[in-house]
């Protein structure tokens, strides 16, 4: 049985391994936009490192504000060092190395658990 449990670990951290290796990361927002699961800050995001946006790309950012930072945000105009991002109701401009990179899928829920431990 512990033979099966370290070789599925073993496959999991090999994909772990390689995915970080193709740029892709895991973080946890503590603001910006909603879906119909929840809020922002109650889920964690999977996005790839980047640093080519365009309007209408979902980006995680840092802003000037520590306590909602890092913002899920919508990238709403680009220019060659700002970006203008609207998390929710309210927009903020941006320098472009703010912006961690571009939202490949957000998983619902587990931000909560990120939230008691302190994440």
């Amino acid at each position: 049985m512990i033979l099966a449990m370290r070789k599925y670990l073993g496959i999991a951290a090999l994909i772990i391994v390689i995915a970080f290796a193709f740029g892709i990361r895991v973080s946890h927002p503590h603001s910006g936009l909603k879906n119909a699961l929840g809020s922002a800050n109650s889920g964690i995001v999977v996005y790839k490192k980047s640093h080519d946006f365009a309007v209408g790309d979902k980006i995680l950012a840092k802003t000037t504000d520590d306590a909602s930072s890092p913002v899920l945000a919508i990238v709403r105009s680009v220019d060659k060092e700002a970006l203008e991002i609207q998390s929710g109701i309210a927009t903020d401009r941006i320098e472009a190395s703010a912006a961690f990179g571009k939202l490949i899928v957000m998983v619902p829920f587990i931000g909560t658990i990120a939230q008691v431990i302190g994440l």
